[in-house]
């Protein structure tokens, strides 16, 4: 059972938070630099409106 799995299980919120930004840090590293630009802007939104 992963971590993550795991931490889901015994509600440990936090912890399952911690995993899933681990994950997304390492998944966004292995992007092309441009692809982060692009991503950066997707999360921005339109008109700098952030997560709407």
């Amino acid at each position: 059972m992963t971590t993550l799995a795991r931490a889901i299980g015994n509600g440990e919120w936090e912890l399952a938070a911690l995993c899933l930004l681990l994950g997304l840090w390492q998944s966004i590293l292995k992007l092309p630099a441009d692809s982060v630009e692009g991503l950066l802007d997707v999360l921005e939104g339109e008109n700098g409106k952030r997560g709407e």
